[in-house]
């Protein structure tokens, strides 16, 4: 399976990159305007170059990490979790098994995963997590996950008071800008099976959605001109919901709020997609359109 846009591997995002440097130039060009002014031209055009530079040189640090870390071998313990577990890699061509292997390998050379109350972090765990990530960014261009956030792994579910107790229900959560919580059981639950649950997809949809600080249903990197379908399409499936009849193209779940009805649409673009276009081809296209992946034509 191929993205509709293949984009480059996140490595060297491009238009990042770019921004980065038209930043680093147009600084460069306010301090030699300020020193031609306040010192000497000679001054200005020493200076002013060099700043240009520092500022771009800090920028890419990122991915001057990344380009050094892709020239390090696959590790084989990963790619054998990637083979038996996640579906989605199974069905890539070798093109695009290189190119999910490298934002596995990204995400998880940026990202801050810790474990808590006794859960244990094995390939297994952060391979899936990172999995999760790669799924949902496979068809985007430059599409950048934050590292500001920090990852924590339970062992099972835990309640609002993040306790393990006979009662706990929550198998993963986010809030805004908040640390992204998984119950490590659901997380290996949701790659035993397609059947529309997937925690690791539910979570980082989440996070993809908060993006522009709004838990909308709307990923905060559609651009503004965009939005109007999504509210709609997203308002009028949650009323569906609501009325609990004639519409189960989305489990029940999406019927809560805005933000989880996305997640839950993004569980089943990914899991169950034939049945998602069959059921709701609307919504299905729109997700399609978004990520930039067909899945329901790929198998």
């Amino acid at each position: 399976m191929a993205p509709l846009d293949d984009g480059p591997v996140r490595i060297w995002p491009v238009r990042v990159v770019r921004l980065n440097g038209v930043i680093a130039l147009l600084l460069s060009l306010v301090v030699a305007g300020a020193l031609a002014v306040m010192a000497t031209p000679l001054a200005a055009a020493v200076v002013a170059p060099v700043v240009g530079l520092v500022v771009f040189g800090i920028s890419i640090r990122r991915y001057v990490r990344r380009a050094r870390a892709a020239r390090e071998p696959f590790p084989p313990a990963w790619r054998t979790v990637l083979e038996r577990r996640v579906p989605f890699y199974r069905w890539l061509d070798a093109d695009g098994r290189d190119r999910f292997e490298n934002d596995v390998r990204i995400f998880l050379s940026e990202q801050r995963i810790f474990a808590e109350r006794g859960a244990k972090l094995d390939d297994d765990t952060r391979v899936l997590i990172a999995a999760s990530a790669a799924m949902l960014g496979f068809g985007i261009p430059d599409w950048e996950w934050s590292n500001l956030r920090d990852i924590v792994v339970y062992p099972g579910a835990f309640d609002e008071d993040y306790q393990q107790t006979e009662q706990a229900f929550i198998a993963g959560m986010v809030q805004h800008q908040g640390p992204i919580l998984f119950s490590q059981r659901d997380l290996r639950l949701g790659f035993s099976k397609l059947d529309g649950h997937n925690v690791g997809l539910h979570e980082l949809a989440h996070v993809m959605d908060f993006a522009d600080g709004r838990a909308d249903g709307v990923p905060g990197d559609v651009d503004w001109v965009a939005t109007a379908p999504w509210i709609e399409l997203v308002s009028n499936r949650l009323a569906k919901l609501k009325k609990r009849k004639g519409y189960d193209a989305l489990r029940r779940y999406a019927s809560e709020n805005e933000a989880e009805l996305f997640a839950v649409a993004v569980e089943a673009f990914f899991e169950q997609p034939k049945r998602l276009h069959e059921k709701d081809p609307e919504l299905y296209e729109l997700l399609r359109d978004y990520f930039g992946q067909d899945p329901a034509a790929a198998h």
